[in-house]
């Protein structure tokens, strides 16, 4: 999946979960701490987000930090509920490693 792609998956995911929690991008703007433009330039991937940002939403979302990156149905496959389960069993620590690793093996391609 090249870069370009996964911003798109992300913004939409995002904005799908902020709907969800029923709070506008201006809500999620200030609990995040940036303005409402960077929040609308996640979703529709213009920009990326901040590693340091992740947490922040997610908390802000009430979700944890995996389900940011869940873009499929996880019932879908066995397969699916093994890697949220590997995924809930990381530290916050552990989850921006993997995500460096991930933009890191992106770059390969």
């Amino acid at each position: 999946m090249k870069a370009k792609d996964f911003y798109k998956k992300f913004g939409k995911r995002l904005r799908d979960l902020r709907i969800r929690a029923g709070i506008t991008q201006d809500e999620l703007a200030e609990c995040v701490g940036v303005a409402t433009k960077t929040v609308s330039y996640w979703e529709n991937a213009h920009n990326p987000v901040a590693l340091n940002k992740i947490p922040l939403i997610a908390n802000a979302l009430n979700v944890p930090v995996y389900k940011l990156f869940v873009f499929l149905d996880v019932e879908e496959t066995a397969a699916d509920k093994d890697y949220v389960k590997l995924l809930q069993s990381k530290t916050g620590q552990e989850l921006e490693l993997l995500l460096e690793l991930l933009k890191e093996l992106q770059r390969i391609k």
